[in-house]
């Protein structure tokens, strides 16, 4: 057989390619069922040519219109866990939100509020919480505008 990179193939070659007897090829050759030419009294065949005509004989479905295999669908476990991961991630990055403005500030004093509209109440609380048990803030009231109370955050230094 020539060389895989050579582009003309003899009838042995393209037969032990396609995986069919050399007498059913020469026939096809003869009849102008599969693309060929004779070179001498020799059949040819171009690899490119075969492999196109190739794509021409399948059945079914063309495969670049096939789609990728659906998932199937997540567990509660799994679920729960990327719940867990958003979650995690949301108290992160409240912190560190929390953390820096409070370092890059010259007030002592910030309404929780602030972060309640950025990061929404559950996340806040949580991240409050842990802020305080590492003893970075402390959590207050004070008098805000009319009599109303605003709960607060302080910088512990």
């Amino acid at each position: 057989m020539t060389s895989a990179n050579t582009e003309l193939m003899s009838l042995p070659d393209i037969a032990l390619y396609l995986g069919m007897s050399e007498r059913t090829i020469y026939q096809w050759a003869q009849q102008g069922r599969i693309p060929s030419f004779k070179l001498g009294t020799s059949w040819r065949f171009r690899k490119s040519e075969i492999d196109t005509w190739l794509e021409t004989q399948r059945s079914g479905p063309d495969p670049r219109l096939l789609v990728d295999p659906v998932e199937p669908p997540k567990s509660r476990r799994q679920i729960r866990l990327e719940e867990e991961e958003v979650t995690e991630a949301s108290i992160a990055a409240c912190m560190a939100f929390i953390e820096a403005t409070i370092q890059s500030d010259d007030r002592d004093v910030w309404a929780v509020e602030q972060f309640q509209d950025r990061f929404g109440e559950n996340s806040l609380e949580e991240s409050l919480t842990r802020l305080r048990k590492q003893k970075k803030i402390s959590l207050g009231e004070e008098k805000g505008l009319g009599r109303d109370r605003v709960k607060i955050i302080r910088r512990r230094d």
